[in-house]
């Protein structure tokens, strides 16, 4: 699940997970092996830090130092129990989101300028890759002029959607990359504090967060409230996104429930996922909103008692 939201990577992802990382090896009781593998990390991030050389790679360097200050205050309360690990992942990245917003209110810089970096950023990447299959095309025929401008309409659809929705986007990914920090953290420190990260079919969070999802709606359908839409469009993409990844836990347990597991059964979902992405996103975003009330885990737990 982690390398499935990190693959994703919308920013760097080897700096996102690296400085994490190398606070929590510092911040628990280090040993000479842990200490080394810090500082190597925390060389390697200051090294990316310090050769942004474009607005957008700037921008990663700024989200990477507010994450890692973040995770410096999380971890300063000390280690997380089993049961808040999800939590303490939640407030650290909303300590750097909150970060962020404030930092853009008392800078010159804008929500607008955002956006038109990660447009030219991700747009560049993607006229490359559309120019390589235009120029390999014509190496094997003559492409079809309708085709390649289909490909060209949506790839700039979905870098537009991409560049407004980054916010939400990054702050996923973030999510991902403090979980994936800490379970490194658990396999590199001789004696790690705290305890691993539960199965997938473990994952929950605090079901107040599904105001989260009420807010954005509400945001996106109410009339008058043009200037709040991207507000509201990132907060869906976020809170889509853990809801999205609850639901996965959901049929998890209700697959181990019912005796399903084992390689076939996960082949047979990765496949799913690819062929229907939105049906399956669409309803396990379902199944993790409903387990908010239902609790379905708990429900199959019963079932199985009788």
């Amino acid at each position: 699940m982690l390398l499935y939201f990190l693959g994703f990577a919308f920013i760097s992802p080897i700096a996102l997970v690296a400085a994490p990382l190398a606070l929590c090896l510092l911040f628990h009781r280090p040993g000479t092996r842990e200490t080394a593998v810090a500082v190597v990390l925390l060389t390697l991030v200051a090294w990316s830090v310090a050769s942004a050389g474009d607005d957008f790679a700037r921008f990663e360097a700024a989200w990477v130092m507010l994450l890692a200050g973040a995770t410096a205050v999380a971890l300063a309360w000390g280690a997380p129990a089993r049961g808040e690990l999800v939590q303490a992942g939640l407030v650290t990245a909303g300590l750097a989101a909150l970060a962020g917003v404030f930092l853009v209110q008392v800078t010159d810089f804008s929500w607008a300028q955002l956006g038109w970096i990660a447009e030219r950023h991700y747009g560049g990447y993607v006229r490359g890759v559309l120019d390589l299959l235009s120029a390999r095309a014509s190496l094997t025929g003559s492409p079809d002029p309708a085709l390649i401008e289909a490909l060209r309409t949506t790839a700039d659809a979905m870098v537009r959607a991409i560049s407004v929705l980054l916010p939400g986007l990054i702050l996923i990914q973030s999510v991902a990359a403090l979980a994936a920090a800490w379970a490194l953290y658990r396999m590199i420190a001789r004696h790690p504090e705290g305890s691993g990260l539960p199965a997938l079919r473990e994952f929950r969070f605090n079901d107040h967060l599904v105001w989260g999802i009420v807010v954005a709606l509400l945001v996106l359908v109410l009339p008058g409230l043009g200037a709040l839409r991207l507000v509201g469009g990132n907060l869906a993409t976020f809170f889509g996104g853990l809801y999205v990844a609850r639901g996965l836990a959901v049929a998890s347990a209700l697959a181990a429930a019912g005796g399903l597991g084992g390689p076939l059964v996960t082949v047979v979902s990765v496949i799913a996922t690819v062929f229907f992405l939105p049906l399956v996103a669409f309803t396990a975003l379902a199944l993790g909103v409903s387990d908010t009330w239902i609790d379905w885990r708990k429900l199959a737990q019963r079932a199985q008692g009788r």
